[in-house]
Order: structure tokens, then C-alpha cells, then sequence
């Protein structure tokens, strides 16, 4: 029989997550991918409390902020373009006023520290070896918010710092929740900006420092999330039209190993439950009046009362209103 693809064998881990675990997502692009799909399946979850952080030092910073919040000041920001901006922050916290963008800062911080205080799961999510430098300051940064590039030096971390600052995070981590489990990956996301040969040179440090820090915590676990997409799946129709991001399905794809590897049979027999009620969240009738979606929208409602029932912990009111908004229109 002929093979036309590399299959990557289902990983195995000492553990199994439920709906009792709480996450607390760092990293790229990627991670969000996984973040919004916990969230939707309505896991306990929050994500990138500084933003999207591609490299080590910023998956480093932002996970220090959530374990450790920090006081910003004005002082921390500047003003470029008529916008004020934090080095440590994304542009989604960029304002056209201070105190508007502290307040963003500190709403997300808390709720970053709130889930930290009870996080069982940690999810991190390496793109880049490589960091900006601002020049004037002489520090990394997490953004450049397009500043000139001239006022910046870029540089690929090598793999001693990359292990040691991700390391003392981890390790200040697990000093306060020595149970903590890390699901560590690379993301699949192809930085061609940098370059494809430089691009494979940064997501090769990053593999080879991820394995390291599996060496060193038995906490520690790695995710193939780069390889699935890379080996696996090895198809450009799996990527986006920029040929950098994976599409939906490949994320979907990649998804579906994460639940058959961390879940246990009852947790993905509920995932399920949700999902069933999510597609039917996205069902966009032609004529909305008739008898037939009437009903389907009742048949709905009860779904939720079951689920209501069986899974009480859950909070069901934002779809039970959608629900009942398309009965009164």
C-alpha cells in the first residue's frame, strides 16, 4: 500500500484535562487559535494578557505580568502618531489617551492574574528566536507600534537565553503551583518577513530549546503543533492566502490532536455537546419567519435546558438569548 503523507502518531501524555482545569494561554498567533476554541467549548480560559507575544522574551514578560502584576504608570508609555503605546504591550492597548490605555492595561493584568492564581494548565506557544532591541533604550521590546526601524536592532536569541529566561519564568511558576502542567509548542505560523532561510534557522532554536526545557521539568510538555502542520499535513492548500498563517482547516486539524491527546473520554463526549450547540449558533436561515426555523429555534432552547441539566456549572445564558431574540423578531 502506498503512503502519500507522514502520519504523526498520536502523542501520549501522563495526564488527562477536564472541565475542572483552568488555562492560561502565552504566545503567538497560534495560541489565540487554541484559546478561542477553548473558550467557545466554554473551558475556563484566558489568553496573551499583554497581547499576542511572539518571541521567548515576550511569552516570558507576559507570563511574569500575570504571575506578578506590575503597577504601569504614564511613565511606562509613549506618544507616536497621536497614540500612546506600551513596549511591553500590543497595539490592540495603544490609545489616544494615557490614562485610557493604563486602564486597558491594568483590566487585562488582573483578569490575567485571576486565572493565574487558579491556572492548572499553562499553554505557551514559541514563533520567533528573534527580538527587537530598542536602541535609545536598550531594551527588547514585545512591539515596535511602527516605529522607525532604524531606532530598533534585531537579533536572534540564542538557545542558553532562551532556556534560562524561559526557565526562571517556569520555574517562579511552579513555586506557586507546583502541580502546574505546561503544554509547550512551537507555532506553525512561517515568519517570511525574516526571511525563509532565517525562519528556519529561528524555528530550529526554538524546537531544540523546547526539547531542552522538556529535559529539565518533568512539569514540561511539548506539543507538535509546528510538526502537524510542517510534516503532516505539508500541503501550501493548509495555509492561508499570505502562505504564513495555517487556515481554519488545518487549524482545525492540528485542534482535533490537541483533544485527542489532553482530553479524556468525557470531556470530549461534552466538547461535542458544545460544538453541536455552536454550529447551530451559526445557522443563518434565509427566511427566519417560517414555521420550520421557528421550531428549530425551540428545538434549541430545549438542547440548552438539557445541557443546563447535565453540565449545571455552565453558563448558557448568552446563547439562550440569541435564541430567544431570533423568536421576538
Amino acid at each position: 500500500m502506498e503512503h502519500f503523507r507522514s502520519v504523526l502518531p498520536p502523542p501520549l501524555y501522563p495526564f488527562h484535562l477536564s472541565y475542572a482545569d483552568h488555562f492560561l494561554g502565552i504566545g503567538s498567533c497560534f495560541v489565540e487559535q487554541i484559546g478561542q476554541r477553548l473558550t467557545a467549548r466554554k473551558f475556563s480560559s484566558f489568553y496573551n494578557p499583554l497581547g499576542i507575544a511572539f518571541n521567548p522574551y515576550s511569552v516570558a514578560l507576559s507570563l511574569a505580568r500575570a504571575s506578578q502584576p506590575k503597577n504601569y504608570q504614564v511613565a511606562d508609555l509613549f506618544e507616536y502618531q497621536g497614540l500612546w503605546h506600551s513596549f511591553d504591550h500590543h497595539g490592540s492597548f495603544s490609545t489616544p489617551a494615557p490614562a485610557q490605555a493604563l486602564a486597558g492595561i491594568d483590566l487585562a493584568q488582573k483578569a490575567a492574574h485571576a486565572q493565574f492564581q487558579k491556572a492548572s494548565v499553562l499553554v505557551l506557544t514559541l514563533g520567533t528566536a528573534n527580538v527587537w532591541e530598542h536602541l535609545a533604550e536598550k531594551r527588547s521590546v514585545s512591539n515596535c507600534h511602527k516605529l522607525p526601524r532604524a531606532s530598533f536592532q534585531q537579533r536572534r536569541m540564542d538557545l542558553p537565553e532562551i532556556v534560562e529566561i524561559l526557565g526562571t519564568s517556569l520555574e517562579t511558576c511552579f513555586a506557586v503551583h507546583p502541580g502546574l502542567k505546561v503544554i509547550l509548542t512551537v507555532s506553525p505560523v512561517r515568519y517570511l518577513r525574516e526571511g525563509i532561510v532565517e525562519n528556519a534557522r529561528s524555528k530550529a532554536t526554538l524546537l531544540l530549546a523546547t526539547e531542552q526545557l522538556c529535559h529539565t521539568f518533568s512539569q514540561v510538555h511539548y506539543f507538535p503543533a509546528y510538526e502537524l502542520l510542517m510534516d503532516d499535513l505539508r500541503d501550501y492548500r493548509f495555509y492561508a492566502e499570505d502562505l504564513a498563517h495555517p487556515n481554519p482547516q488545518a487549524t482545525d486539524y492540528i485542534w482535533g490532536y490537541f483533544k485527542n491527546a489532553f482530553f479524556d473520554a468525557a470531556t470530549q463526549t461534552q466538547i461535542q455537546e458544545l460544538e453541536k450547540l455552536n454550529q447551530a449558533l451559526q445557522h443563518r436561515p434565509l427566511h427566519p419567519d417560517t414555521v420550520t426555523h421557528q421550531t428549530f429555534l425551540h428545538q434549541q432552547l430545549e438542547y440548552i435546558t438539557r445541557l443546563e441539566n447535565k453540565y449545571p456549572t455552565l453558563d448558557f445564558s448568552a446563547e439562550k438569548s440569541i435564541f430567544h431574540q431570533q423568536l421576538k423578531a
